[in-house]
């Protein structure tokens, strides 16, 4: 399946992530600007309508699935959107957190995931030190 290393799911091949068992989105792989990355998020997700875009705003979704009713949600990336490594590092940082706010004893969880092939870079725009 997938390889966990800290906080995100690496996987060589994402065709069989999606199942019926939690709710499942894949990111469009052709966002190029963080406010197609907001409005994508916004939909999918069906955000709030006081969703806030920006970097606080979208952690702050991430961090309360009560409009949910899968408690498992998973995001899944066929590849890195294409945003500016600055964006990019925001974003990451974003998923990041939010992954780590939630708990076994939370009644949602997140997960995301990414393919194999973008560890490297997820690792290096989050400065993760790759273990031996």
């Amino acid at each position: 399946m997938g390889q966990r290393t800290g906080t995100f799911m690496f996987a060589a091949d994402l065709t069989g992530r999606i199942n019926g068992a939690s709710f499942h989105w894949r990111l469009p792989p052709d966002i190029v600007h963080a406010g197609e990355l907001f409005s994508a998020f916004a939909k999918a997700l069906w955000l709030p309508r006081d969703f806030q875009s920006g970097w606080e705003g979208l952690f702050a979704c991430l961090c309360d699935f009560g409009w949910m009713t899968d408690r498992k949600i998973v995001l899944v990336h066929e590849r890195l959107p294409k945003l500016s490594d600055v964006e990019l590092k925001a974003y990451l940082a974003t998923l990041r957190d939010a992954v780590r706010w939630w708990d076994d004893d939370d009644p949602h969880q997140l997960e995301v995931v990414f393919p194999e092939s973008e560890r490297e870079r997820v690792n290096r725009l989050l400065g993760v030190t790759p273990r031996p």
